[in-house]
């Protein structure tokens, strides 16, 4: 990505477990971004966040923290295969975006 170039991460949360990740579970996601981000989005399972209420950036040391509570996540789905009595776990995902400039 060249310099003023835009940049997407990522985050895939994942739950195994058999019940869900509620807003009561104050779920939340911490990270620094090096290079430092401008000019960022934020998505949760593509609806846009918005700043303060769903996510804090402080732009001068690329710390980003969602609120507490904002992220959920599905409960994992098992199924068992009746002939083989193998189970298979199929996780609970949310997806996270941040967008910004470089």
């Amino acid at each position: 990505v060249n310099d003023d170039g835009t940049v997407t991460y990522t985050f895939i949360i994942q739950n195994y477990g058999s019940g869900a990740a509620t807003a009561e579970d104050e779920v939340s996601v911490r990270d620094t971004f090096n290079p430092i981000l401008s000019d960022i989005s934020v998505s949760l399972n593509e609806t846009a966040l918005a700043v303060t209420e769903g996510y804090t950036y402080d732009q001068a040391t690329g710390t980003f923290v969602t609120v507490p509570g904002v992220i959920t996540v599905p409960a994992a789905t098992f199924v068992r295969d009746t002939a083989t009595g193998a189970w298979t776990v199929t996780p609970g995902v949310t997806r996270l975006t941040v967008t910004g400039t470089l």
